[in-house]
């Protein structure tokens, strides 16, 4: 009996095809720990706090301070605490689902 290392199928590959494949899994790869990466960053700020000042507001959603204000005079919530305005994760999840369907 074969041990169960022996391969089924044999490939024999070229110099160059050997290394498009190496760039190829090297690629994807990368692009699989750079997501991994990026998960494991927003598990940790996700986890920080449910309300946000509007600097780390804006980087949560990724746009500016001025796409901020602009969508708090559309309508998004905010709290007030500490003599401050806050913005809610939660509130504004559910402000954009409120509005994916309006164009």
């Amino acid at each position: 009996m074969e041990s169960m290392t022996s391969p089924i199928i044999k490939v024999y590959l070229t110099d160059a095809q050997f290394k498009e494949l190496m760039q190829d899994l090297k690629d994807d790869f990368k692009d699989d720990l750079i997501r991994a990466i990026a998960r494991d960053e927003i598990e940790k700020y996700d986890l920080k706090a449910p309300y946000l000042n509007q600097k780390e507001f804006s980087e949560w959603i990724g746009e500016s301070v001025a796409t901020v204000n602009e969508l708090r005079a559309r309508g998004l919530p905010v709290s007030y605490a500490l003599g401050s305005v806050r913005y809610g994760k939660q509130s504004y999840i559910d402000f954009m689902k409120s509005r994916e369907n309006l164009g």
